[in-house]
């Protein structure tokens, strides 16, 4: 992970993805590109791709989000968002969030802990 304040470019095809095991403690299934952090800002830049069918539980975390939707479909409060619509959270309880069709999003995190804390009876996935 690169960690600067400098420039950066870089192509997102030129990164993995990865199982996500303990960065956003969401149930299994959700895959993670890491683009840049700052450990000292508290801020991580990601995206994030969610599998068909994917329920994302109602949650809290330590951080704020700022969420695009570059691909496919992410259902929440009653809104069906597409590529280009934007989701904003604070660290107060929010979602669920709904992925019927599978979806790719690029979010910015800020604060402590981008670890989702939500119910473990809550997993539909």
């Amino acid at each position: 992970m690169a960690e600067s304040h400098a420039f950066l470019a870089k192509y997102t095809k030129e990164t993995d993805w990865q199982e996500d095991t303990s960065l956003l403690t969401l149930p299994k299934g959700v895959q993670v590109k890491v683009l840049n952090e700052d450990r000292e800002m508290g801020r991580v830049d990601i995206m994030i791709k969610f599998p068909p069918g994917y329920y994302e539980p109602l949650h809290t975390h330590d951080s704020w989000h700022s969420i695009v939707v570059l691909e496919g479909l992410m259902r929440i409060g009653g809104y069906d968002l597409r590529p280009g619509d934007y989701v904003f959270g604070w660290d107060e309880e929010h979602g669920p969030y709904e992925y019927p069709e599978g979806c790719v999003v690029f979010a910015v995190f800020m604060g402590k802990s981008l670890a989702h804390k939500w119910d473990e009876k809550d997993n539909r996935n």
